[in-house]
């Protein structure tokens, strides 16, 4: 990975840290907690079904403050069905199985190839969700793996735990007070590396995800593919908070997404300084939002009649002494205002884009708007405007603390927007379905046998063969460790040039129609390949040849070689 042209001295001197959790389905038939099978659907589906979500104590009898704020939002959830895919127990009409045996293997061996000390009991967890993601309204977890640490940048990268859980719904579309989920993805089973918060870097934050995704395909037993994984970026500076980035789908946006973070928690701390140096207090807000007349409303940009059908209004929201304040710089192109946005848009379900807005100065001049305060002007239902004008006094005394504690959806660009305030522990209580699975001691002899060699070690020895960096991620990204590696001792060509025949030319093939792979299978591929050595063919003459058994599976390497090169006998 080529490093960006950036200057992380800024950020170090801020005391920028990263961690990340990964979010990696595993490559089983099944789902984790039935026995439904485990496929992407994006066909019509079957049948929908509505619920309402509301929370539950936690272990210590309190309430997660995540799982207050998703029910605050009165979400109506719309879930789209597959007969074929999704049953009784995804919908929380019925038990579950016990936790599918395969993927607790694969779990494990995971947890091993991070040299992490396995669990020998296996407690499953429910972890709550009210966002609507999982229709039970919690999801089961349990912890694998502890204390892992794998070789990084001439020191170790650590972490903290591994989970085996299963995975959530994927959302179709989000409107006002409705939301809808394709249900084929629940239940799929995933693991949940958490690395230690020690990643000095946004840069390093990409390296360590890029490392963490070498080591689980590695084995073999993970899914691939957009959507197969996910990370959760979390990010804090001094005096700041931990802020986690959810579900980053590629690995290119991790350092502009960390980089963008790290200073704006920095425009946010020194926001926090100039407002406890000024006269105001976080109480002297009014929250109460103003209704406008049908008149005013059009002026500011609203359709009346629309609101009217709708039995909507647009308010407005007067901030005394906010003025100097509201349009903070805190990402490129956003100021606090845009933070009052997102926390309004999805707490208080409102539908416009913008959500907040600035009023007219012909509205603040019928208002007596004095050039030291801010006018919020927003439209929507009575009662979220309500929840609206307070969500902004909420916002606005987080302000005089700092750095709120949230998770944030990405944006383009590195920026982010408000998703939910950061849950806390007491969202997690123990599962009563399920009791606890004992692990047997020679389980982990057997199945430590079966890891592949570290990706640290094959780089290392391939880069000692002389294979390029750009060839030997080529063969940890796809795959080809293991057939390279048994390749080197059945052919007479140079490394780097089998490495070019597997990585490159292979690939080139693939675009081109002709997947050996899948029509062939790894070990006729190899079988090939090592049969074309031997009668000192040269690997452009391999892909060739492959490329003919490709388009005719009959063909026997000494036919297709016939086919390539009529004049040439075997």
């Amino acid at each position: 990975m080529k490093p960006p042209r950036h200057d992380y001295t800024e950020l170090r001197e801020l005391g920028f840290k990263g961690g990340l959790e990964t979010h990696q389905q595993l490559n089983t038939p099944g789902k984790l907690f039935c026995r439904c099978p485990a496929v992407i659907r994006n066909d019509e589906h079957h049948q929908e079904i509505l619920r309402h979500m509301r929370p539950t104590l936690g272990e210590f009898g309190r309430y997660d403050g995540t799982a207050l704020m998703e029910f605050k939002m009165k979400k109506q959830i719309h879930y789209l069905l597959y007969n074929d895919s999704v049953c009784t127990y995804e919908m929380d009409d019925t038990p579950p199985f016990k936790a599918d045996s395969m993927a607790i293997s694969i779990a494990m061996r995971l947890a091993m190839s991070f040299n992490m000390s396995l669990v020998d009991e296996i407690h499953i967890s429910r972890k709550q969700y009210l966002d609507g993601s999982i229709p039970a309204g919690f999801q089961r977890t349990a912890i694998i793996g502890v204390n892992g640490r794998i070789p990084f940048l001439g020191r170790e990268l650590r972490f903290i735990q591994m989970s085996l859980e299963e995975d959530a719904c994927r959302e179709v579309k989000d409107v006002g007070h409705h939301i809808w989920f394709r249900t084929d993805r629940v239940s799929i089973p995933l693991v949940e590396p958490v690395t230690a918060p020690e990643l000095e870097t946004p840069l390093e934050m990409a390296q360590a995800a890029k490392l963490i995704g070498e080591v689980m395909r590695s084995t073999h037993l993970v899914r691939r593919g957009i959507g197969s994984v996910r990370q959760d970026v979390n990010v804090s500076i001094r005096g700041g908070h931990r802020v986690e980035i959810k579900g980053v789908p590629r690995i290119a946006m991790i350092e502009p997404l960390c980089r963008v973070e790290g200073f704006r928690q920095k425009a946010l701390l020194d926001l926090r300084t100039a407002l406890v140096n000024s006269p105001l207090k976080p109480g002297d807000f009014n929250t109460r939002p103003l209704t406008l007349s049908p008149e005013q409303a059009s002026a500011e940009g609203f359709d009346p009649e629309e609101l009217s059908r709708r039995g909507h209004r647009t308010a407005a929201l007067v901030l005394r002494g906010f003025s100097g304040y509201l349009l903070w710089p805190t990402q490129p192109g956003m100021t606090f205002l845009d933070e009052l946005d997102g926390r309004v848009r999805v707490i208080a379900c409102l539908e416009g884009v913008p959500t907040v807005r600035q009023g007219s100065p012909a509205l603040r001049a019928a208002l007596g708007v004095t050039p030291e305060d801010s006018l919020l002007v927003f439209g929507g239902a009575p009662e979220d405007l309500e929840t609206a004008g307070k969500e902004i006094g909420i916002r606005i005394a987080e302000a005089f603390q700092g750095v709120p504690a949230e998770t944030r959806q990405a944006l383009p660009g590195g920026r982010t927007t408000f998703e939910r305030i950061l849950p806390g522990a007491d969202r997690m209580y123990p599962d009563t379905d399920l009791p606890p699975e004992p692990v047997s001691p020679d389980t982990f002899e057997k199945l430590k046998a079966m890891l592949p060699p570290a990706p640290w070690v094959r780089r290392e020895n391939w880069t000692l063969l002389g294979v390029s960096e750009h060839l030997v991620d080529r063969l940890l990204n796809l795959e080809l460790g293991d057939i390279f590696d048994a390749l080197l001792k059945k052919v007479d060509w140079k490394p780097s040039a089998l490495a070019n025949l597997l990585a490159d030319r292979m690939r080139a093939s693939r675009r081109a129609g002709l997947d050996w792979m899948k029509e062939l299978g790894a070990d006729r591929v190899e079988e090939t390949l090592a049969w074309a050595s031997q009668q000192e063919i040269a690997p452009k003459g391999a892909q060739l040849i492959l490329d003919a058994m490709t388009r005719n599976r009959e063909l026997s390497p000494s036919d297709a070689l016939l086919r390539v090169k009529p004049d040439r006998k075997p």
